[in-house]
């Protein structure tokens, strides 16, 4: 039983750890448009760019395996309508903000047009596009789960290797995006209850050296990427996932870091739905309010990051006492779960 909640614990760690490194990307892109991003940051920022997807869409496999159990009538329902639920209306929510609100600095365009809330269907163009992706690769994956796993791993591997290249001639990003972490959802989902088993018992190693794996790509980037930029990018997704997950491992067995990041980790989906417009309109007022410098980025940045996240969950919590849950979850499915209650 012990084992159990420990995993549960770190599974959430690491999904913490996903959405604060997602925050700190927007946040140095922000920053960058309005020149106020340190290069030290962003430096770092894009050291990690090789983990934050990947540890993300992996933990969700994992967490999405019992799913696939269900039959195709519940499963779209509970989770195929709930995510095209919050892309709907996320998707709009950014829309009217930077039409009406703010304009996006970085994507001017987005407000500019209605025909965007018809054609985010099927080509998004936003940070939301992570909802649209769950539910493209959760409809993969339960149609390929009589499939034989290590054929369909194998080609998930080499498409997101030809991706992470730059082989594939795909424009949009999040198209490409698709492709590149497709394999890491499927991983989690079919393999990651017996590689959770395993991190669990013995996450020093696998934290050690993951590290080690990752940084050892990392010194030998400059003479491996130019050959092979695919496979440089998905070894480091790879070993960058065995250092975080191992790290969240140990962090779960501390209790102060276990509470912060596993209440992150619960908490995902208001701050990622959010963060965006939060960090934009912030970033837009302290460039308005200051001369734009890389020096005034080194105090602006964390508190952009923190002041995001926390705007984010208090907009979730001011918006569940506000009757206005529906902006979290389907109606439909909350009506029938208080039924149920």
């Amino acid at each position: 039983m012990h084992q159990q909640k420990t995993r549960i614990e770190w599974l959430d760690i690491a999904k913490g750890l996903s959405i604060i490194l997602v925050v700190v990307y927007h946040t140095l892109l922000y920053l960058n448009f309005h020149e106020m991003a340190p290069a030290l940051y962003t430096k770092i920022s894009n050291i990690m760019a090789p983990i934050r997807m990947p540890l993300f869409f992996s933990v969700s496999g994992f967490l999405a395996a019992s799913a696939m159990r269900a039959t195709w009538p519940d499963f779209v329902r509970k989770k195929i309508w709930t995510f095209v639920w919050l892309f709907g209306v996320w998707s709009t929510a950014r829309w009217l903000y930077f039409r009406y609100v703010h304009t996006n600095g970085l994507v001017p365009s987005e407000g500019s047009d209605p025909y965007q809330l018809i054609e985010m269907w099927w080509a998004p163009n936003t940070g939301i596009w992570f909802i649209w992706a769950l539910a493209i690769f959760m409809t993969v994956t339960k149609l390929l789960s009589s499939a034989p796993r290590i054929p369909v791993i194998a080609v998930g591997t080499v498409l997101s290797i030809l991706t992470f290249g730059g082989y594939l001639p795909i424009e949009l990003f999040t198209h490409r995006n698709v492709l590149q972490y497709f394999v890491f959802f499927a991983f989690g989902c079919w393999y990651g209850r017996l590689i959770a088993e395993t991190l669990t018992e013995r996450p020093l190693p696998f934290a050690a050296g993951g590290f080690s794996a990752f940084i050892l790509l990392l010194a030998l980037r400059s003479h491996l990427q130019p050959i092979e930029p695919g496979l440089w990018a998905f070894a480091s997704s790879i070993a960058g996932l065995s250092w975080l997950c191992g790290m969240a491992v140990l962090m779960s067995r501390l209790k102060a870091l276990r509470d912060v990041f596993s209440y992150f980790g619960r908490n995902t989906l208001p701050v990622y739905v959010t963060h965006v417009m939060i960090v934009a309109g912030i970033a837009g007022l302290i460039a308005t309010l200051v001369e734009p410098s890389p020096s005034i980025g080194y105090l602006a940045a964390p508190l952009i990051c923190v002041t995001a996240i926390t705007l984010s969950l208090a907009i979730k919590a001011t918006a569940d006492r506000a009757g206005a849950s529906w902006l979290y979850s389907p109606p439909i499915r909350r009506e029938r779960a208080v039924a149920a209650a």
